[in-house]
């Protein structure tokens, strides 16, 4: 007869869940914080794969299909204390706003980014709420094993620090999006502005140049790129991580017909690379993508010049391709015989961009 295995002691659980539950806050983090998706660096990808295939596995032991592989951490025969179903309805949430994110219409997936963000600020500030009221006793008068939860306590505190300190930056993102109608930084409803340096690129008309490297070098102020026949159309977003926004109006010109009009010969040079006005972004395109893909450079949504945060004064969009693609505050166009991965290719996503192209690591 096979002996029964001894039940899992409440501590373990406990502290097997606050790890699981610490491992995606923190890859969460990561994906939606600016400044936490640029210290990622090339491990994005993977940061991401562990953030979205975890948490489905994570729900899945939540609601119960693998109670006996993990049992939610409840002394046997208790009902839950009050703190515990805090927890649970803040990890429901996240898992069922981390759904919503990937299926449905866009404004119910941009419901779901700010429920999701304020579901990890929530589970943020009970994690801090149930570390203060569970302080342990002090060590002059702690025994060996209250000696060890005042060990684990303070590892814990330590632990849960940077969320504490990124958690006003978070409450700021999700404020724009909910009380001033979803605006960021002056990014329009719905948009999740994202940048690979600390702020954005500040620009007048006056101190703006793009520069093309055509066979014939030379520079365009706005005003003149805004005198050239425009190209109106009413475009979808939508980002790689899951949000997504539909029907934006977007004014700018044709960028293949620009390219033909300095010069271009895509038999010589196919590649035409894009370089940011912020010093890091690069992105690039092939001949084949531009045709396919009619991008334009855009100088207006909406019937409004662009947000410092959305590429003022003007930016590559790239219909059909994920938001990655259609590069911001543009100040230089070039063209090359090679491809030149750009910032997030360099980083594990793919060249070639198109809705659906992307499955994680």
């Amino acid at each position: 007869m096979i002996p029964k295995r001894p039940p899992t002691s409440f501590s373990q659980r406990h502290w097997r869940h606050a790890l699981w539950v610490g491992l995606f806050v923190a890859t969460g983090f990561g994906l939606f914080l600016s400044s936490w998706r640029r210290a990622l660096g090339p491990w994005f990808p993977a940061v991401q794969t562990i953030h979205e295939w975890g948490g489905i596995i994570y729900a899945l032991a939540l609601l119960g299909w693998s109670a006996r592989f993990y049992p939610w951490p409840a002394p046997v025969g208790r009902t839950q204390p009050a703190f515990t179903r805090w927890a649970l309805f803040f990890l429901v949430l996240l898992c069922v706003s981390g759904v919503a994110l990937f299926i449905g219409p866009s404004w119910t997936r941009s419901i779901a980014t700010v429920v999701h963000g304020a579901s990890a600020a929530g589970l943020v500030i009970w994690v801090l709420t149930h570390l203060l009221t569970h302080r342990p006793t002090p060590l002059s008068r702690a025994t060996p094993s209250s000696r060890r939860r005042a060990l684990h306590w303070i590892l814990a505190t330590v632990a849960t620090a940077p969320f504490v300190i990124a958690l006003p930056n978070l409450l700021m993102m999700l404020s724009g999006r909910i009380f001033q109608q979803g605006r960021t930084q002056g990014a329009l409803p719905g948009f999740v502005p994202y940048t690979v340096i600390d702020g954005y690129p500040q620009f007048t008309p006056q101190t703006w140049r793009l520069w093309v490297d055509s066979p014939v070098k030379r520079t365009y102020r706005l005003d003149e790129l805004q005198h050239m026949p425009p190209t109106s159309r009413r475009l979808n977003f939508e980002c790689v991580t899951g949000w997504a926004v539909n029907g934006v109006q977007v004014e700018g010109i044709d960028l293949l017909h620009f390219l033909e009009s300095v010069g271009w010969q895509p038999e010589h040079t196919p590649w035409v690379l894009f370089f940011s006005g912020d010093g890091v972004y690069t992105e690039s395109l092939s001949a084949e993508q531009i045709h396919q893909y009619q991008p334009l450079l855009v100088y207006a949504m909406d019937g409004q010049p662009l947000a410092a945060s959305q590429g003022y004064p003007l930016r590559l969009l790239v219909p059909g391709m994920y938001g990655y693609k259609s590069l911001k505050w543009l100040v230089r166009i070039a063209f090359s015989p090679h491809d030149q991965l750009g910032y997030w290719e360099q980083r594990g996503y793919p060249q070639n961009a198109y809705w659906g192209s992307y499955h994680g690591f």
